[in-house]
């Protein structure tokens, strides 16, 4: 009973990391419009930042720079400051081309990033990858313990963001973006500067990715460059078209439910042959989930509610 507990807890945990780059997406895409395809490039850069910062000194078999041994919660930090940083520089230049070249632009420096994690080796002992990190309360707790713990960092993690990006969607600051992502002519005519107001919502949501990319370190306890590949993004528009796009709550809930759905049927206590079939129709099956999701709640599971304006007589 105790290991079925610590199964769901885990898979419970990774959907929090996801839940929050849903609510990274959800910002960019859903409030602002701003359709970007690479938020796994500033996940991964926020992942190996952390690693490069909080892991101990490369072995003799090992290549990676730094390894300072700092606490987790600088490498935290560290993490989402450096994701916020690389989304600016690629916010500046790619937010001026249109949006099917800043499309294109995100996408590519993603699968970029990824080649240099593979192939500097002196920078991230390329596909070899980083073992052994540790994971926070290793030291304190025992294994089952240690896990319910971080569970309950990540969940609290995840209510900070909801609050933090439900706070900027309800400001002037999250008006103005809706402004932007219905009609841009109209907003600018308002005097609402579009550039300002993507390269603000871009950078936010790249130290957001960052920190998740972080907490993903926590998950795995190692770091390798196929696992920031532009699969990842799509599965996060995916969770987020699930959710509702434009609803924060449904983003976050997306999050959960496509981890619970891709990465559940993984652990099935099934026959070897029978696994890997299993295996090999997850993303069907998730595919398969999101065409009933669109056929039945085309605006998700929890659609955008629509401001209302009410006109009194004078």
């Amino acid at each position: 009973m105790e290991s079925l507990l610590l199964f769901f807890i885990g898979i419970l945990s990774i959907g929090a990391i996801y839940a929050i780059l849903c609510l990274a997406l959800n910002l960019e895409a859903g409030v602002d419009g701003l359709w970007d395809l690479g938020i796994v490039s500033f996940f991964g850069i926020g992942a190996y930042t952390y690693v490069l910062l909080t892991a101990p000194p490369a072995a003799h078999h090992q290549a990676y720079i730094l390894g300072l041994g700092l606490p987790i919660w600088i490498g935290v930090i560290a993490a989402g400051i450096m994701g916020g940083f690389v989304a600016l520089l690629i916010g500046t230049s790619s937010l001026r081309l249109k949006r099917e070249y800043f499309l294109i632009t995100t996408l590519a420096f993603g699968e970029v990033i990824r080649q240099v994690y593979s192939n500097e080796l002196w920078l991230t002992n390329g596909v070899a990858g980083i073992f052994s990190l540790a994971p926070p309360f290793r030291t304190t707790l025992e294994p089952g313990a240690q896990q319910v713990a971080m569970f309950a960092l990540l969940v609290c993690a995840v209510a900070i963001v909801l609050w933090l990006v439900q706070a900027l969607t309800i400001s002037p600051f999250g008006r103005a973006l809706k402004a932007l992502r219905e009609n841009e002519p109209l907003a600018m005519m308002a005097g609402i500067n579009p550039f300002s107001h993507h390269i603000r919502v871009f950078v936010v949501a790249g130290v957001l990715s960052g920190v998740a990319g972080s907490f993903y370190v926590w998950y795995n306890t190692l770091i390798l460059p196929h696992q920031f590949v532009a699969d990842v993004t799509f599965f996060v528009w995916t969770a987020i078209i699930i959710g509702g796009i434009g609803n924060n709550r449904g983003a976050m809930i997306g999050g959960f439910l496509f981890i619970i759905l891709h990465e559940a049927l993984r652990f099935l206590p099934l026959s070897s042959n029978m696994a890997e079939t299993v295996s090999s129709l997850r993303t069907a099956i998730v595919g398969l989930v999101l065409i009933l999701v669109l056929r039945w709640r085309p605006e998700g599971l929890l659609s955008e509610k629509r401001a209302r304006i009410v006109v009194r007589g004078s």
